[in-house]
Parts: structure tokens; C-alpha cells; sequence
């Protein structure tokens, strides 16, 4: 039919016949499996089926009478297949044809959309199910009609305006919804819907629904409630007792359309159209309404129409301000008008956290058309008006309004664009500067400063990167902060305040985000300023790795806070990034390492994990030897009697290195030091450096030494392990090696194997098990799966022992998670199987975990997923299952209670 439409008419002859044939299939319905592997879905046969219903237009007569008859059908289905099935065939039939059915399909879709209005919902399945179909049905209903109304033509172009406008149920819904308070329902939202299509189809139907309803609609809200006042004041809290809220959201729905039509009108809406007369009348007074409308406190106890009201209020001005500059009846006055409305909302009522943030979002959208629409005045005007009222929130410690809001209002508004942003960065760059330079007094806002840091850091230079870069800003903002550290009495007075941690983590971010050659006149500089106000004998560190005499463990206050920021900015850069006085530095954070000093660690992992084969060390200087040494003074404070045997390469880098006798307590924490090993050992591990098993055996052997000592070296898997947003991440540019954790794994899991089946001493055994839980935990589920015939027991074990204490929590949730993998898994789960009793045991006893909700919310799903395990396995631990989660359903959390009656529910269904 559609590639030989037979102009002698044969196809307009045997059309009938034809579409008899097609219509038997109509609905598809579709009872094969997934499994049937027949290579079609049902939604695939039914666009086949579509597609040769739209194949010749002599099918018109027959498909639509069907697909009409089919939109009264009671299942989902067969309206959603109707809906979509005639949304197509108008486009396909052609204007001609499908004007005779106009009215019929205004009826039906009519019927449609407002039996939609009703509480019964369409589904055979769960309410949510139902909920999903009124949502799709609604949705392709509202399409069609928006398809009807702009593609069946006639003559008379008035057709489908006059069956919308002059149909009596519309007439008597537009009345009942303007006289009478009511809340939004389902009934007006069709209403909504069917007038806001009408009127954004085109100019003219714009026009005709802007006569016969706009002006009254807008009276109706002024008359209401003593909207007749013509001084605004947002201010005053004054709240009408009233507001016909069918009005106002009719009117929202009208306005909403004559954007579209206005954004469609490129060339802008001539003067002579109607409707754009119509709402110049009525704009002055319509702004007014709206504006009234923010005044209403809308706090709890209030109705839920008062606060629709209010939200149908600022998305009217939302609508009113973004109708394109060129085509809009804005003047300056009312559209400045509309911005202080919005903003006064920001810096007055922020009490209620819903309609603020209403606001807000409505002003950041307002900013980010304007920007689109290359609207230059609105822009100087939304700079001058919004963004520099917003700016100034942050700007002071001292304000009433919370800072995580003002610096929330920043950010927002600064995302509309990018020279938005820039100004919000800029300001607060300048508020951080001038917090912390200044000479007379202490800081007195060190929250605040910190506060201000971790914004700029951690939300806008994310922001900037992701659009498009300017990191000139982090160059910047980095050396200036340099040139305050630089000042001792600035230095102390960051010190005092505790401001050192949130300038660290701001440093390593702003390094993060530079390019190399930002980054290389950031290192330089720190360098010199370090250089110059170090205590420590600078020019001692320069050239070669200092042997434990010349180490000197006595440093102020001032020298680690340098070391500390030296450190930031180690971490956050480029492999390629050259580093200058790299024999100086590794000096420096060797000195501090000893010292127990996890920053210095955290430079020398870095340093190790991206210049390990740096060339510009000389043969004799190799970083690798420069690493053994350091490694082995770490190793001889931590146990002075270890006999691991150092490489001979220690001795070669240093004639006067004697790291084998016992250093004195003073050094350092052995336990910090334990950390930083831990530390390197990661950066080492991430980019597959074989030198991190001297590490490994190390921690290994601590874990049998006393109690405080092994348990830091337990602690020390999971820091090499484990992601971190501290340092050796990919923000901070490490080298990682594909399946680093993997191959790490393997290669100690039969080592902490036999070390758990040799141990005997239950103290020694828990350390053990805690840091092979940290191994097991932070590895690929699949490589745990893979041996998981060898590992489940003791993993089992693990989560039995540690659940115990209160302190291993963590690790006990990040166990559970491992393990309900492997119940994901068909490897998995048979490996479960046949240890099911000890496995449902120790998981029974997890359903009653005291520390952490989580734990015992994963325990029971653990439990659901294992009712599909075969009968005969599992039928003799239901009652063990059944009366752990009887148990929980007196749990204090609702969480944990909703997935114990899911359990019961499953187990006593599964095995009735």
C-alpha cells in the first residue's frame, strides 16, 4: 500500500479488505517470556504495527473509528497504543481527511484527559504501576491534542478554537475553577493542559484564547481576596484572606503559552496581534498580583493552596521576566521590578527553606535567559540588581542571614553564567585575602573564612572546569594566598585560628585545576617563600639525602605549617608538572615523615607515586635508592629490633646513613610514621611499583606487635587501599595502573591465609582479621567472587568477630556489601550455598546490630535475596531466618522494620 499506491485505485479498493486484516492484530498483545529468544519486544512489533496503519492514507476510514473506539478501553495499554497510533496518523493522513474526524477526536481526547481526573487509577498492578500509566497516558494524550490542533486544517481555520472554546464541559470547568478557593486536582490540571495547548499552537489561537478568558481570569484574582491595592510591599508579611487559586493558575498556564509563542516568533509579535495588547493592558496589574502573592507566610501551618499559590506566583513572574527581550512588554521598570521582588525573597525570607530556594532557582533562571537571548541590558540590569545584592550576602561574618545559605545564594546565581561566576569568585577571593592579611587583630570570622575556602574550592573551581576551564582564577587565588603565608605575623595568625587544614585542602584544589605551567610558577614560588623562612638548614637539604645526624627533629610551629602548605601544593600536581629542588624537598618531608608528620607523607607518596623514574636523578642519585633509605629509617623507629634485610642500594646513597640502631622516642610517632608508610606504600601501589611489598611485610610484621602499634598497621591496608579525597586521587592527577587493587589482593590473600591458620593468640588474630577485612573490602567484588572458595569462611568469620566492636563498624558494612555481592553472583551464590547455616547465622546475628543501621537494613536484604536459593538448601534455617526478622520488626528504625516485613513476607511465601 505504501509503495504501490496504484493511482487506478485498486489500493483505495481493497483497503477494506487490507485493513480488516491489520486491525485483528490491534492492540498487540504479547505473552512470550524473556527467555523465548524470539529476537522482538512487544514495542517493537508494535511501531511495525503503527507504521503499516500509517502506510496508505485509504486506510483513514477504517484506523480512525478503531483507534477511537479503542481510547474508551479500560486497559492501559490499548489507550497508550490508541493515543500514539493516532498521533501518528494525523501527521500521516493528511489535513483533508482528518478534518471530518475533528470533532469525534476533540470528544474523545476530552474524555481522555478528564476521566484522568478521577481517583480510580488504571492498572492491574501496584499503585505505583498505576500512577506510571495515568502519567503516560496523560502525557500522550496532551500530545495528541497538541498535534490535532496544529495539524487538521480546514477553511474554516477556527475549528478545533471552536470546538475547544464553545464545548459546554469547558465553559462549565473555566466558572466552577474561578469562583470558588480550590487547590490543584487533577481536574484543573486537564483544564490547565487542554488551554495551554490551545493557546501556545499558534499566534492567532493565542489570540482567541487571550479574548475569550485572560482578561476576566486576571480580574477575578484582583477582586479576590482585596487585591485592590496598588501599593506593593513585600516587606510587611500582610496575607490576603483569600485567592482563587483556579484563576491564578489558569492565568500561569496562559502566560506560559504566550511565551512559547513569542520564543517561536523569532522577528517578535507585531503590534496589530491581539493577544499582545491584550496583556499589555493587563501587565502592571498582573505583576502586582503576583507580587502580593510572595507576601503570604508560608510557613507549615498554613493551607497547602496558599503555598500553591505561591509557587504559581513565582513561576508567573519567572514567565513574564524570560519572554525574549525583542518581543517582551517589559520596560526596564518592570522587569527591575520582578528582580527585587525575587531578591528581596533571598535576603528576607529565608526561614522557609521551600519557597527560598523556589526563589532562587526562579532568579538563577531569570539570569540564565537573559544570557542565552544575548540580552544585554537585562544583563547590566540583572548584575546590577541581583548579583551584586547576592554578592554582598558573603561578603561580612556578621549577618543574620545563615552563611550556607548566603554562600549557597552565590553560587547559584553565579551559574546563570560564567562572568556571573567570575564576580562571585572574585568576591570571594577578595572577602578570604582581606580575612586573612589583616595586621591589627586576629581573624574574626575563622569558621567563616574556612567556610568561605571550602565553597570556592570545592564548588565553584569544579564549576569552572566543567565549563569550559578559567583556572587563571586558581593561579591567581594560589599565589596570593602564597604571599600572605609568606607573612610571619599573617602565618601565625592563620595558625592560631585553625584555619591551616581548610588553606591545605583549598591549596591542593587550586593546584589540581591548573594547567603545568600555572602549576610550575606556583611550585616556584612556594619553594622560595619556604626557602626563605624555613628555621631548618636549607642549604644542608639541597644536595644530598641527610644521614641521621645531620637530621634535626627540633622545628617550630611556623616550619611544619610551611611544610604542611608545601605539601598541598606537592599533592596537587601534573606528573609532567618539573618540580624544582626535588633533592631539597624529599629532605624536607623526610625530615618531617620521621617526625610522625602525615602531610609530609602525603607529598612524598605523591612524589614517589608520579617521579619515581623521573630522569632528571643521576644515575648515583636514583629516587628509588632515595626510597629505601627513607623507607628503612621509617621501619627501624617503628620496630628497632627489625631484622628485615634493607636494600644494598641504602648504603650507596649515603656513606653516613646508619638507619639499623634504634632512633630515639622524640623523633616522631611510631604510629604516625606507620601512617605515612601506609602513605607511600599507596602511592607506590597505584602505579604498580614492586617496592610496595617491602611496605606490605612490613605492616605485616607490625601486626604481631603490641597492641596500639598493630592495630595502626592494620589500620595502614586500608590507607592503601582505599580511595581518598585527601591525596592520590585522579583530581589530584596520580598514576594509577589498571586493576591495581586486584593484583594487590592476589597477591596477599594466601598470605594473610596462612598467617590467620597459624595464628592461634585471639588478640593478635583480630588485628589480623581487621586488616585482611580492610584488604577484602576495598577489592573488586569480582576478584573477591573469583576466591570466594577460599575466602568466604574466613571473610564469614571476619564479620562475626568484628561486630563485636563498636570501632569496626565501617568495616563490618563494607564486608556486608561485599557479601551481598557475591549473593548477585551465580559463582557467588553457589560458593554461599554450600556454607549456608554458619552464613544465615552470622547474619541473623548482624539483623539485631546495635552500631549501625545500615548493617542490620543489609542483613535482612541479604536475607530476601537468599529465598531464591533452592528449597532443599535453605528450608531448615526458615525458622532461624523468620525469627531474626520478627525481631526486627521492632527495630527503632522504620528502614530496617519495612525490609523485616519485607523478609517475613518472602520467606513465608517462598516455602508455603
Amino acid at each position: 500500500m505504501k509503495l504501490f499506491p496504484d493511482p487506478s485505485g485498486f489500493a483505495d479498493q481493497f483497503a477494506s479488505d487490507l485493513f480488516e486484516i491489520l486491525s485483528k492484530y490491534f492492540p498487540v498483545y504479547f505473552t512470550h517470556g524473556a527467555g523465548d529468544n524470539l529476537g522482538v519486544t512487544r514495542d517493537e512489533l508494535s511501531r511495525a504495527l503503527m507504521h503499516a496503519f500509517c502506510a496508505s492514507p485509504y486506510f483513514e476510514p477504517f484506523a480512525i473509528p478503531l483507534l477511537l473506539d479503542k481510547l474508551s478501553s479500560s486497559l492501559p495499554l490499548a489507550k497508550l497504543d490508541s493515543l500514539k497510533y493516532l498521533d501518528n496518523c494525523i501527521h500521516c493522513y493528511g489535513a483533508d481527511r482528518m478534518v471530518t474526524h475533528a470533532s469525534a477526536i476533540w470528544f474523545k481526547l476530552k474524555e481522555v484527559l478528564f476521566s484522568l481526573s478521577s481517583d480510580q487509577l488504571l492498572s492491574s498492578g501496584s499503585p505505583k504501576d498505576a500512577e506510571n500509566n495515568k502519567n503516560q497516558i496523560k502525557s500522550e494524550a496532551e500530545h495528541c491534542l497538541k498535534t490535532a490542533v496544529t495539524y487538521i486544517h480546514s477553511p474554516d481555520r477556527d475549528i478545533f478554537i471552536n470546538l475547544i472554546l464553545l464545548d459546554e464541559d469547558i465553559v462549565n470547568n473555566i466558572h466552577s475553577v474561578t469562583t470558588e478557593e480550590k487547590s490543584i486536582d487533577s481536574s484543573l490540571q486537564a483544564l490547565g493542559s487542554v488551554v495551554s495547548i490551545l493557546a501556545g499552537s499558534s499566534t492567532y489561537l493565542c489570540t482567541r484564547v487571550f479574548q475569550a478568558h485572560f482578561k476576566r481570569l486576571v480580574d477575578i484574582l484582583g477582586n479576590s481576596a482585596g487585591f485592590d491595592s496598588q501599593h506593593l510591599s513585600i516587606a510587611n508579611g500582610s496575607s490576603p484572606a483569600a485567592i482563587n487559586y483556579g484563576a491564578l493558575y489558569l492565568s500561569v498556564q496562559m502566560l506560559s503559552s504566550c511565551r512559547e509563542v513569542a520564543v517561536a516568533s523569532r522577528e517578535g509579535v507585531p503590534a496589530e496581534e491581539s493577544w499582545w495588547l491584550i496583556l499589555e493592558e493587563k501587565l502592571d496589574q498582573i505583576i502586582h498580583l503576583f507580587g502580593k502573592l510572595l507576601t503570604i507566610d508560608c510557613q507549615p501551618t498554613q493551607s497547602a493552596v496558599r503555598k500553591e499559590c505561591v509557587s504559581c506566583a513565582v513561576k508567573g513572574l519567572l514567565i513574564l521576566a524570560t519572554i525574549p527581550e525583542q518581543c517582551s512588554l517589559l520596560l526596564e521598570n518592570a522587569y527591575e521590578d520582578i528582580l527585587q521582588m525575587l531578591t528581596l525573597v533571598i535576603t528576607s525570607k529565608y526561614e522557609n527553606a521551600h519557597f527560598w530556594r523556589l526563589s532562587l532557582k526562579t532568579l538563577t533562571s531569570i539570569g540564565s535567559s537573559a544570557v542565552e537571548l544575548h540580552a544585554s541590558k537585562r544583563e547590566m540590569v540583572y548584575n546590577r540588581i541581583v548579583v551584586d545584592k547576592i554578592i554582598c550576602l558573603a561578603e561580612s561574618c556578621d549577618a543574620s542571614m545563615p552563611l550556607n545559605l548566603r554562600l549557597e545564594a552565590c553560587f547559584e546565581v553565579g551559574t546563570a553564567s560564567v562572568n556571573y561566576m567570575l564576580r562571585v569568585a572574585r568576591s570571594l577571593e577578595e572577602t578570604v585575602i582581606r580575612n586573612i592579611s589583616q595586621v591589627n587583630g586576629s581573624i574574626e570570622c575563622a569558621d567563616y573564612v574556612a567556610c568561605l575556602i571550602d565553597c570556592y574550592s570545592s564548588r565553584l573551581l569544579p564549576w569552572f572546569f566543567t565549563s569550559g576551564g578559567l583556572n587563571e582564577l586558581a593561579l591567581s587565588f594560589a599565589l596570593r594566598l602564597w604571599d600572605e603565608i609568606g607573612d610571619l605575623v599573617t602565618l601565625d595568625r592563620i595558625i592560631s585560628e585553625g584555619l591551616l587544614e581548610s588553606l591545605m585542602m583549598g591549596m591542593k584544589l587550586l593546584v589540581g585545576v591548573c594547567t603545568e605551567e600555572q602549576q610550575s610558577l606556583i611550585v616556584q614560588k612556594a619553594c622560595g617563600i619556604v626557602s626563605s623562612m624555613l628555621s631548618l638548614p636549607v642549604k644542608a637539604l639541597t644536595h644530598h639525602l641527610l644521614s641521621v645526624d645531620e637530621l634535626v627533629p627540633a622545628h617550630s610551629v611556623q616550619d611544619t605549617a610551611l611544610v604542611c602548605m608545601l605539601s598541598s601544593v606537592i599533592v596537587g600536581l601534573w606528573p609532567q608538572t618539573p618540580v624544582p629542588e626535588m633533592m631539597m624537598m624529599i629532605n624536607l618531608f623526610s625530615v618531617f615523615l620521621l617526625n610522625g608528620h602525615i602531610p609530609a607523607a602525603h607529598a612524598l607518596a605523591s612524589i614517589f607515586n608520579k617521579y619515581l623514574q623521573n630522569s632528571e636523578f643521576s644515575h648515583e642519585i636514583k629516587l628509588d635508592k632515595i626510597l629505601d633509605v627513607i623507607l628503612g629509617g621509617c621501619f627501624s623507629i617503628v620496630l628497632p629490633s627489625s631484622n628485615l634485610k634493607m636494600s644494598r642500594s641504602s648504603a650507596a646513597t649515603s656513606d653516613n646513613a646508619d638507619f639499623s640502631d634504634s632512633l630515639p622516642g622524640s623523633i616522631g610517632s611510631k604510629i604516625d610514621i606507620l601512617c605515612g608508610l601506609a602513605w607511600i606504600g599507596k602511592g607506590l601501589l597505584m602505579r604498580g611499583d614492586e617496592k610496595v611489598k617491602e611496605i606490605s611485610m612490613f605492616l605485616l610484621k607490625c601486626l604481631s606487635s603490641e597492641a596500639s602499634l598493630a592495630s595502626a598497621a592494620a589500620d595502614a591496608f586500608h590507607v592503601m587501599m582505599g580511595d581518598s579525597e585527601v591525596c592520590l586521587n585522579k583530581k589530584f592527577h596520580a598514576r594509577i595502573k589498571f586493576l591495581y587493587k586486584q593484583r594487590f589482593f592476589s597477591i596477599l590473600m594466601p598470605i594473610f591465609l596462612s598467617k590467620i591458620k597459624e595464628t592461634s593468640e585471639l588478640t593478635t588474630k583480630l588485628v589480623i582479621y581487621r586488616a585482611f577485612g580492610h584488604i577484602i573490602s576495598n577489592a573488586p567484588v569480582s576478584a573477591v567472587i573469583t576466591e570466594a572458595h577460599q575466602i568466604l569462611l574466613v571473610m564469614v568469620d571476619i564479620l562475626a568477630k568484628l561486630s563485636v566492636d563498636n570501632q569496626d563498624k565501617d568495616l563490618v558494612y563494607s564486608l556486608l556489601l561485599v557479601l551481598s555481592g557475591m549473593l548477585m553472583d551465580e559463582k557467588g551464590k553457589e560458593c554461599i550455598v554450600e556454607n549456608i547455616r554458619i552464613i544465615i547465622s552470622v547474619l541473623a546475628q548482624l539483623v539485631s546490630y546495635p552500631h549501625m543501621m545500615v548493617v542490620r537494613e543489609t542483613a535482612l536484604q541479604c536475607f530476601v535475596a537468599m529465598s531464591s536459593f533452592p528449597h532443599s538448601k535453605v528450608y531448615r534455617m526458615r525458622p532461624q531466618v523468620l525469627q531474626a526478622a520478627i525481631k526486627a520488626l521492632d527495630d527503632k528504625k522504620r528502614a530496617v522494620r519495612q525490609e523485616a516485613v519485607r523478609c517475613r513476607q518472602t520467606w513465608q511465601s517462598s516455602f508455603a
